[in-house]
């Protein structure tokens, strides 16, 4: 293990004297008059040195512990690591050699940084990022579970933050981890399946993330988009022992220049800190709004219907007032003054972040913090930074997929991104996640990415995506979203709505309505029968070089009628990765990326989000049986509303596509195929338990 590693690696010695009589006899001085320095009270003579030296050569080697000299510097960097600043001091021996000695699996104590302060805990080797360079085999970043502490708060930490454990060595508040369960996790790292199936599927997040989130910290009112998601989401992957599977991959932040891809130079100014961002003589900050009107979280989250509002005009179809949230909600006035107290009260808060206050920071949400375009929540020291965050750890990912070294993966972040247009935030959304990769994508790797494919299965419509792509012929953007005749937010993505100029016809709006004669919700067999009938022929003819998913979970069954109102249930999302894999496999060399963008209600975000991501990983090296088409449905009629809603797409997208012949006829019900129809229904019927569920404590990834 560890310290047996860095015992071979490092050669600690015993201190011996300098026989000085071993250089012959020294010369008397010249006169008589030299002045020769006393022996400072307390140091040893030279025959005391020469005795002591005798003494050290005749004991024998085992005498000097080096577990005893190596727990010394470990308490020494102890204490000079516990400074008024928390300034961490370099170890006393080599980091490098050190940090080439640690294992996956192995047991250290890492720096675990919060908002207060640097502290140290037990944690688990997870993962080593190793040097690109061939002939560098240098650690520079390992990512560390700390014992004690739930998955989403593993971090990517530098070698010289690891040390050995210590015994006052600390844990987190579940205690201390299975030792059996870690080596288990050790041996499937470094077994051949491990290797294997870590060069298919990435999983990226970053810790930092999770604090994005809304400055009231109230337990009274509930914000949907909170850092809970992305817990609930890890929990469930631990739960089901999936974490070992995925090449976890570090984050950081989108730079400007690819931030400017698809936003303007306004928008990515207001959200950074003005020592980092670009200057432009001719670019100067518009004063601040006067705020208009606000929203109340409490409504947004019981608030039954959206108010329904005319058909846009604009190319893109956004026509989010300043009254109008994810759910609506109670319109009241707010003051400047308020304004002001909030900046103030951040001008000091840190010294580490800068606080950021963007001009459409003027609404003030039911909890008594201000907000953005009515309902999303902002903190102006962490915000901005897990925005640009989760626009690059995307970024990352897409990457390591397009140069080879992965098949597909997963973007585990937050904020998400596809309501954000290229000038404004709104819905949840600061920065368009997938567009800036998308962008960047085609950018970076004209020769090999020149045609994308953005597949957007979030019950809201992504006006955001549609907007910043309504021109573009080499992105495809596909949604299917909830749309209620344009009542349901953000009332936008009628099927209409198609391009236009050299994107006349890359835009594609799978809008659902219900019937007024049998109103019924969409779930399972409607959503995939859009993905069979309409998705699959168009991407066909596309023959995109790179999917994106925007995958939103909340369509997932649970969520309130307000975010949601469908009855998706999570084998549905999984069925729906899996026809996506394989349409990636057949046309672009299984190149996909899922990035998460809604669900709030966290059970069925979570369950929805795993059984999504476990269907990214190769079916043959899972112990379970992979997830089948056949006999996976319990009915294949897509109910009235999205017959008649299905229809309307194809009638409008057929002067860009062809389908199927039999799909233009008047009496075609988009039926799946009959062998997809489940022999049980009762035994595959994926119901979600009402009650909370109790799983059992696994330790270990």
């Amino acid at each position: 293990m560890v310290s047996s590693a860095i015992q071979d690696n490092v050669s600690i010695q015993p201190s011996t004297a300098i026989d000085q009589s071993s250089n012959g006899p020294i010369s008397p001085p010249a006169t008589t008059d030299v002045v020769l320095k006393k022996r400072r009270p307390g140091r040893p003579s030279k025959k005391e040195l020469k005795e002591r030296s005798k003494q050290k050569d005749q004991q024998p080697d085992h005498h000097y512990d080096d577990n005893h000299l190596l727990y010394k510097r470990r308490r020494t960097r102890t204490l000079r690591s516990t400074s008024e600043n928390n300034v961490v001091h370099p170890i006393n021996f080599n980091p490098s050699i050190a940090s080439s000695s640690y294992s996956v699996g192995d047991q250290v104590e890492a720096i675990k940084i919060t908002e207060e302060s640097k502290e140290w805990y037990i944690a688990r080797v997870v993962e080593l990022l190793r040097s690109s360079d061939e002939s560098d085999d240098r650690v520079l970043l390992v990512l560390v579970h700390y014992e004690g502490w739930p998955p989403e708060q593993a971090d990517w930490v530098n070698p010289s933050d690891i040390r050995l454990p210590i015994s006052s060595a600390r844990y987190g508040s579940a205690g201390k981890e299975s030792e059996d369960s870690w080596k288990g996790y050790a041996d499937f790292y470094y077994s051949k399946v491990g290797t294997r199936i870590r060069q298919h599927t990435g999983l990226v997040h970053d810790r930092q993330m999770s604090l994005h989130t809304c400055p009231c910290h109230s337990r009274k009112t509930i914000h949907p988009e909170r850092p809970e998601r992305i817990a609930s989401i890890f929990q469930a992957l631990r739960n089901n022992r999936l974490l070992r599977y995925f090449r976890r991959l570090d984050a950081r932040e989108a730079t400007t220049e690819e931030l400017l891809h698809v936003h303007t130079f306004a928008h990515v100014r207001n959200y950074y800190p003005i020592h980092q961002t670009i200057t432009d003589e001719n670019n100067h900050t518009s004063d601040t709004p006067t705020p208009i009107k606000i929203t109340s979280i409490a409504a947004l989250l019981n608030h039954p219907t959206s108010p329904p509002l005319t058909r846009p005009s604009q190319r893109h179809g956004s026509i989010i007032g300043p009254t109008c949230g994810v759910g609506g909600g109670e319109v009241v006035k707010v003051d400047q003054d308020r304004i002001r107290r909030q900046q103030r009260r951040f001008s000091n808060a840190s010294d580490t972040a800068i606080p950021i206050s963007p001009p459409e920071l003027v609404y003030q949400m039911s909890c008594g913090e201000l907000g953005i375009a009515v309902d999303t929540t902002f903190h102006p020291l962490h915000s901005s930074i897990s925005a640009r965050i989760a626009a690059g750890a995307l970024i990352n990912l897409v990457d390591q997929i397009v140069q080879g070294h992965l098949r597909n993966g997963f973007a585990l972040i937050r904020p998400p991104g596809h309501h954000a247009e290229d000038d404004s935030a709104m819905g949840f959304c600061f920065f368009n996640n997938v567009a800036v990769a998308a962008a960047a994508t085609l950018d970076k790797y004209p020769s090999k990415i020149r045609k994308v494919l953005v597949l957007d299965w979030d019950i809201h419509h992504g006006n955001g995506t549609q907007k910043i792509f309504y021109d573009n012929p080499n992105v495809l953007y596909v949604s299917l979203h909830r749309w209620d005749q344009g009542r349901f937010y953000p009332f936008s993505g009628a099927p209409n709505e198609c391009g236009e100029g050299a994107g006349l016809g890359r835009n594609v709006n799978i809008a659902f309505s219900v019937s007024e004669e049998k109103p019924r919700p969409m779930g399972d067999t409607e959503f995939v029968a859009a993905i069979y009938h309409i998705v699959t022929p168009i991407a066909q003819q596309f023959a995109p070089d790179m999917i994106f998913v925007s995958a939103g979970f909340d369509a997932a069954e649970g969520h309130p009628e307000n975010l949601g109102g469908y009855h998706v249930t999570p084998r549905g999302f999984a069925l729906m990765t899996k026809m996506v894999k394989d349409l990636a496999e057949e046309l672009c060399q299984g190149r996909l990326v899922l990035s998460l963008e809604g669900g709030y209600e966290l059970q069925p975000l979570a369950n929805s989000a795993a059984a999504s991501i476990a269907q990214l990983l190769p079916p043959e090296e899972l112990p379970e049986p992979a997830l089948e088409l056949n006999n996976a449905f319990n009915g294949i009629k897509p109910n009235q509303g999205a017959v008649e809603s299905l229809k309307d797409v194809i009638r409008i997208q057929q002067q860009f596509w062809e389908f199927p012949p039999r799909t233009l006829s008047p009496t075609f019900r988009f039926h799946l195929p009959i062998e997809w129809r489940a022999t049980d229904s009762i035994a595959t019927r994926p119901k979600r338990d009402k009650r909370p569920i109790k799983v059992p404590v696994i330790e270990g990834y």
